[in-house]
């Protein structure tokens, strides 16, 4: 593993450093109940980082996180966030952040998707949204007879994708395509067949079939006639934080560049690829 000397300095000299400027306009950065009593932390010798338990790949990132803490000559403090929410308001993410993280894994990297107090690394994996049948005759989506339906997780760049490539199509030859509002209800609606193909985020796939035997004999299908939709995922720091991003991000570079995080992904069976730089 490559270990990142001239990073290390740089990163603990960010994490003992008083802020200088920061980069958000005070007014979009939001408030969390209790911030002016959170200290500020004595120990610069870890990287503290959150993984989230709702997200199907939070062992990966756990994984890489250590590592990257590793590759920085840091320990690794890991702090699990739990919830019942489906999607958590942002002002919670940032009070966890403040109190119990530097750095907080598994973000999609959205273009112009994020408020300008979080500031993204580079990605160290790219994953795609797929589609998923149950019947093991349909290994593309053009095998799907026009008029069945599509259940796909709504909002997402593959959902807007199909949307448009829907509405150009002549109304007898289109599928009707319902929006899901999460993918774990997608994939559901798929299992007792009320769609017949799933758009969902690999990831959600690949866990649904570790933990849950009733999802095992669903499989992806080609995207045909549609390209694949693939981002990236990385961390967030707050967006003052710029030494702590770039020594992640020379961290995840090097780690692609020596196998280990190829290894990670290979170790786990993860439906993903290491990023391109």
């Amino acid at each position: 593993m490559v270990l990142l000397r001239l990073a290390v300095t740089v990163l603990v000299f960010a994490l003992a450093a008083p802020v200088v400027a920061q980069e958000a306009e005070f007014d979009d950065v939001p408030f969390a109940p209790g911030q002016w009593n959170i200290g500020r932390r004595l120990d610069e010798s870890q990287l503290r980082y959150c993984i989230d338990k709702r997200d199907p790949d939070w062992e990966v990132a756990g994984t890489i996180a250590d590592t990257i803490a590793a590759a920085l000559l840091l320990e690794p403090q890991r702090y699990v966030v739990e919830s019942e929410i489906v999607v958590e308001d942002i002002t919670k993410i940032y009070a966890v952040m403040l109190e119990h993280c530097d750095v907080y894994m598994g973000f999609k990297l959205i273009p112009e998707g994020y408020a300008s107090w979080i500031a993204l690394t580079r990605a160290y994996y790219d994953a795609q949204y797929v589609f998923v049948a149950s019947d093991p005759a349909l290994t593309a989506l053009a095998d799907l007879p026009p008029g069945r339906p599509i259940g796909a997780t709504v909002g997402t760049t593959a959902h807007l994708r199909l949307v448009s490539y829907l509405s150009a199509l002549p109304a007898d030859r289109r599928w009707p395509a319902y929006p899901m509002g999460t993918n774990d209800q997608a994939l559901a609606s798929l299992l007792n067949g009320s769609v017949d193909v799933a758009l969902v985020w690999a990831p959600s796939l690949w866990g649904k079939q570790h933990n849950d035997p009733a999802y095992a004999a669903l499989h992806s299908i080609a995207p045909d006639p549609l390209p694949p939709t693939t981002l990236g995922v990385g961390a967030v720091v707050l967006s003052d934080q710029k030494f702590l991003r770039n020594a992640i991000d020379e961290a995840i570079a090097a780690l692609a560049a020596d196998g280990t995080l190829a290894g990670i992904l290979e170790s786990f069976d993860f439906p993903a690829t290491v990023a391109a730089p």
